[in-house]
């Protein structure tokens, strides 16, 4: 495996974990601005909208480092 292989891959899985971060940060932070309870919230939605805004957010990072 070369260098920028390496690189390369690095990148991606640290963008992947900044997105995944990002999104819970975003979902808590609406969750408490509005005062919501997090047991309360349908699951299936609070799953589907972290995983749509954690690829969104590692997608737009991928395109930005390119």
């Amino acid at each position: 495996m070369t260098e920028k292989q390496r690189i390369d891959r690095e990148m991606i899985v640290v963008c992947a974990i900044i997105g995944m971060v990002s999104a819970l940060g975003i979902i808590f932070g609406v969750l408490m601005f509005f005062g919501w309870d997090v047991t309360e919230c349908n699951s299936t939605l609070l799953v589907s909208i972290f995983f749509a805004l954690a690829g969104s957010i590692w997608g737009i990072l991928l395109c930005r480092n390119c």
